[in-house]
């Protein structure tokens, strides 16, 4: 029981520390690859990287300066390794500084950051191999074995990871042939000093002390770890670059389909929704089709909630401005998001309309006589939201009490004839029902507006 509890315990104390990384913006500034980052922008992409490589360089510096603190305390007597530590730190700033130097020249001087770029490959192999030579000929445990001479050389290897962070393979290739040049130098002279054992003896002896002794075999055993090391870090960011290029590749035909669909959503609402001028006449007529919907939908028992959205339909044409509110100098990602905000709004705003022109499109029929079969069944079939029943209904019924170009004003009474005779058929039983049997509600609300 104990036991559970202690791993639920750790299990949770896990959780927080992760979802606390997660929201630190700390470290997304500083560790983040993500952090707003157009992928498609190579000199951008390595402007980032230079960025968050040179704070884990600063962080590595201050880890070397740690060890070696640890290293002071556990020898005081040992000068060079107080001295070695004092240095490391104002080394350690005057490298972030030149590399801050290159590296704040901006994202468009590709030069400066491919130069920061080697320097920083440069430093971080420079720096470990320093370390490894110097634990190498550090202080020796109680039996006589330097304990600290692997504990470096696996900094080696971490220098080589940070190399491959950049995931350049060109670069890599380049370092990965000095290295095991440098490598096998630092072999043969730091971790076996065979040139001091070949000024001890003639040369064939230590030829044949190089051949049957263990270190020959112990250097071909790390060269080999090493190369496959190199190798796997290669083939690993061989495999993260083609995948990047066809990310790059599906982020260009994304925002050319975004360009493509910005375009056509200009094109289709600069030719549906011209400039529409509002009138005082028409702000009255809206006032009172507001009134009339929102009784004819309590009528018809719908919810409080769905009655002030119908309200605020109906008014969508006097009360909306459309603007798409894109310009040239946005950004792609950011004139595509202004699209997606406002095409919701436009899309009602065109079925608002299509829905006005709809009520004046059915009038005309109606009062030339022109409305035959076939007509009044398509537009039937297009009237199957209930709301949409209401607004044409109460639209109409207002057209036909007041004056329009193509025909004087009706009474009330002429009106509701008319509706019950020419109009009926266009609607839900239910709709017309409620509207005629009150009829004399929407009179009044007609009347008072």
């Amino acid at each position: 029981m104990i036991f559970l509890s202690l791993k639920g315990s750790l299990k949770n104390l896990k959780k927080r520390i992760t979802k606390r990384f997660e929201k630190s913006t700390f470290f997304q500034d500083k560790f983040g690859f993500e952090n707003g980052i157009d992928i498609t922008d190579d000199n951008m992409v390595l402007y980032r990287k230079n960025i968050v490589i040179k704070n884990i360089v600063f962080v590595v510096n201050l880890l070397y300066t740690l060890i070696f603190t640890i290293i002071t305390l556990g020898n005081p007597s040992n000068t060079s390794n107080i001295l070695l530590t004092i240095l490391l730190l104002p080394v350690t700033m005057l490298v972030n500084y030149f590399l801050g130097k290159l590296i704040n020249k901006g994202p468009n001087d590709n030069l400066s950051q491919t130069m920061a770029m080697y320097v920083s490959a440069f430093y971080m192999f420079l720096s470990s191999v320093l370390v490894y030579i110097k634990l190498k000929y550090g202080e020796s445990g109680d039996d006589g074995s330097n304990y600290l001479s692997e504990a470096g050389y696996i900094l080696i290897y971490i220098s080589l990871l940070m190399c491959a962070f950049y995931q350049n393979k060109k670069m890599l290739k380049n370092i990965f042939i000095w290295v095991l040049v440098l490598i096998t130098i630092l072999h043969f002279t730091v971790t076996y000093s065979l040139v001091s054992l070949a000024q001890n003896s003639n040369i064939w002896d230590t030829f044949v002390t190089i051949l049957t002794g263990t270190a020959l075999r112990d250097i071909l055993v790390r060269t080999i770890l090493l190369v496959a090391y190199m190798l796997i870090l290669y083939i690993y960011v061989a495999m993260t670059n083609y995948m990047q290029e066809e990310r790059k590749k599906e982020q260009a035909k994304r925002r050319k389909v975004q360009e493509d669909y910005i375009k056509s959503v200009q094109n289709i609402f600069a030719i549906t929704l011209p400039n529409i001028e509002v009138t005082e006449d028409d702000l009255h007529e809206n006032m009172i089709l507001t009134g009339m919907v929102k009784k004819l939908a309590s009528l018809l028992s719908l919810k409080l909630e769905e009655i002030d959205e119908l309200a605020d339909y109906t008014k969508l044409i006097v009360n909306s401005k459309f603007e798409l509110g894109i310009n040239d100098e946005m950004s792609i990602d950011d004139r595509f998001n202004s699209v997606r905000k406002n095409t919701d709004l436009g899309e009602k705003l065109i079925a608002r309309l299509e829905l006005k022109r709809k009520s004046e499109d059915i009038l005309r029929h109606v009062l030339d006589n022109a409305s035959d079969d076939d007509y009044i069944k398509r537009t039937r079939n297009s009237l199957t939201n209930i709301n949409d029943q209401i607004i044409l209904i109460c639209e109409i019924y207002i057209s036909m009490r007041s004056v329009r170009r193509y025909k004087k004003a009706y009474n009330h009474k002429n009106t509701m004839a008319t509706l019950e005779k020419s109009f009926k058929v266009y609607f839900d039983s239910l709709v017309f029902d409620r509207f005629s049997r009150f009829d004399a509600d929407f009179e009044a609300i007609y009347d008072e507006e």
